[in-house]
């Protein structure tokens, strides 16, 4: 199953412009709970609308031809060739898009006994459309060593 979502979130405001809330970690670590909270609640909501759009099959039926546990893996397009920090982006996509899986009900859990495998990549530069990719895949345990 792969699911394509965004590098950022427009948080709405009141009497000021809409804050753009990148997802990233420097940032994460640095804002107050309150524009973290919001921008959780409007990544969920985001996601949501991504995973049930079009023609495409509910995630939770797209799911049932694969069983736990799931190789994540994240790769990153971004929109220019500035030098980034491939970790700091895909750790707040990674912990954001896995709790909202989950309170989806499309995994079971978000923890090492469903996901022991999370891989972060770099896919290149895309101007026109930059973005996470996320792909799960079933994996299997043979003689006690995940492929």
């Amino acid at each position: 199953m792969k699911i394509i979502l965004p590098l950022s979130v427009n948080i709405p405001r009141k009497t000021k412009e809409d804050k753009v809330f990148i997802l990233n970690l420097n940032i994460y670590r640095n804002s107050h709970h309150f524009t973290l909270n919001a921008a959780k609640i409007i990544w969920k909501e985001n996601l949501r609308l991504a995973l049930y759009e079009g023609n495409r099959p509910a995630p939770d039926k797209a799911m049932d031809n694969i069983k736990p546990p799931f190789h994540f893996t994240y790769t990153i397009y971004q929109s220019s060739g500035r030098a980034f920090d491939v970790s700091n982006v895909c750790s707040i996509i990674d912990k954001f898009t896995a709790d909202a899986l989950q309170e989806f009900g499309i995994i079971p859990n978000d923890n090492y006994k469903y996901i022991p495998i999370i891989t972060y990549r770099f896919g290149g530069v895309d101007k026109e459309n930059p973005r996470a990719e996320l792909e799960i895949r079933e994996i299997n345990q043979n003689g006690g060593r995940w492929e």
